[in-house]
């Protein structure tokens, strides 16, 4: 049997169009935002406790074969308990620290696993930030502290908490550079594995 020019073209249209979707389809079925759980932190001197909550949204890019970008970004909040003086305050309090924090890089299949990913972070786009809002003392310092005393103190708490939160941050995210047995289930909620660990994230719905 004979097939015309016209019905050859549409078959290949039509072939081009199934390898496309499958192709595509190793890396889509979790593309955009995932919001995780909150977990402890470990790794931060002088933390009393701490926990981060870290989201992941993936972006497919059109090039099938390069997978695509991501993008992570955490909430942390740390607490530490204090003892001895500051600013001549010899009772002991509490410092509550609340940090945001993101890295970017690019996300590909591994081989032909399409349940299994490896993540390429940069570590130049790392970034860590603290609200002087987000940093709160125990009531006690509060009593009696003049504004520029508590200010002072809070820009070195600030100054002291950012390089110690980066850096357990940065091993957060590094954690995530091989997530394996990735599941979607009812569209909105993902699970996978993380280092040995079983972790699950809920999909954010778009603004």
């Amino acid at each position: 049997m004979k097939l015309s020019t016209a019905s050859f073209f549409a078959a290949l249209t039509v072939l081009g169009a199934i390898i496309f979707v499958s192709s595509c389809s190793r890396t889509d079925h979790f593309a955009g935002e995932w919001l995780g759980t909150p977990s402890r932190m470990m790794g931060i001197p002088g933390a009393s406790d701490a926990t981060s909550t870290v989201s992941i949204d993936f972006a497919p890019t059109s090039d099938i074969r390069h997978g695509g970008d991501v993008f992570m970004s955490a909430t942390i909040d740390v607490s530490q308990a204090v003892t001895g003086a500051e600013f001549s305050l010899d009772s002991p309090y509490q410092v509550d620290v609340a940090a945001t924090a993101s890295i970017r890089g690019h996300y590909i299949a591994e081989d032909d696993d399409n349940d299994d990913i490896l993540l390429n972070l940069d570590p130049s786009s790392l970034q860590v930030n603290i609200d002087p809002a987000g940093v709160t003392f125990s009531e006690n310092i509060l009593t009696g502290l003049q504004r520029p005393a508590l200010d002072s103190l809070t820009n070195r708490t600030i100054d002291a908490w950012r390089v110690l939160i980066t850096s357990a941050i940065r091993d957060e995210f590094y954690k995530y550079q091989k997530i394996e047995d990735i599941k979607v289930h009812h569209s909105d909620m993902m699970s996978c594995e993380v280092g040995d660990r079983d972790c699950t994230f809920r999909r954010v719905a778009p603004n």
